[in-house]
């Protein structure tokens, strides 16, 4: 029964993931913008879903798969010293992620996001130790754009793919209000 829940849930995560970015193609077709996504905890599902939809090339410019620290600070230029200070899972650091992600693709948007997907096991069935305040579902998203940027924590339930797919709808939401903020 579970098994039959679960992937309910993942169908309706894919419809309103790909119903947004409809959305988000029509007005950065009309608009002549485009978009970027820095991506952590999702390993490339943003950038994805937005090539699922037919003329991507049209407004989406570039995509960041960021999952270890060094690539954040070498690919997107976030401060190893933040990281080391804030963690990786900080709204400083997806902040940074998604400015730079912006500054370094030229698209007019960028959506960026880091999290812990879980679970947290060893080969023994031993628990990581995990930072203070992050658990499981942890996730920060970040949109920012030449106007302004905004960052968001987020607590997700599910299984590690679960929690990935409501990261992306969240990121493409997220992308969505900033752009009807700017309109």
């Amino acid at each position: 029964m579970r098994e039959e829940t679960t992937e309910t849930v993942l169908t309706a995560l894919d419809a309103a993931i790909r119903e947004t970015n409809e959305w988000i193609a029509r007005e950065l077709t009309r608009s002549d913008r485009t978009v970027t996504a820095a991506e952590s905890i999702t390993g490339g599902m943003i950038s994805s879903s937005f090539v699922d939809i037919p003329g991507c090339s049209d407004w989406f410019a570039d995509g960041f798969v960021t999952y270890s620290n060094e690539a954040k600070a070498k690919r997107l230029g976030v401060d190893p010293a933040l990281i080391a200070r804030c963690t990786a899972v900080s709204a400083e650091v997806g902040l940074a992620m998604a400015q730079g992600a912006l500054e370094r693709s030229g698209a007019d948007f960028a959506v960026a996001v880091t999290g812990l997907a879980g679970p947290f096991y060893d080969e023994n069935g031993e628990a990581y130790p995990l930072a203070p305040g992050h658990e499981p579902g942890l996730v920060f998203v970040a949109c920012a754009a030449a106007e302004g940027a905004a960052v968001k924590r987020c607590v997700f339930s599910g299984g590690r793919t679960e929690i990935r797919k409501k990261t992306t709808l969240e990121a493409v939401r997220m992308l969505k209000k900033l752009m009807q903020s700017l309109q």
